[in-house]
């Protein structure tokens, strides 16, 4: 079930959903930037670990 979603959300936003560059502004948002262990709710880190996530669900 994750694979078919991870591949299906890689057939519809292509390399921007897995492998697309984060912006450097989205740090500034949500809690002060920190590793995602410390800060998981800066902008920066849930759009990394979204990012992992699709990434590593792919079949």
């Amino acid at each position: 079930m994750r694979g078919m979603l991870c591949d299906t959300l890689f057939r519809l936003f292509g390399h921007h959903v897995c492998c697309g560059r984060i912006p450097s502004w989205t740090a500034r948002v949500g809690q002060r930037w920190d590793t995602w262990d410390v800060a998981p709710w800066n902008l920066y880190n849930v759009i990394w670990r979204v990012q992992h996530w699709v990434r590593s669900g792919m079949s």
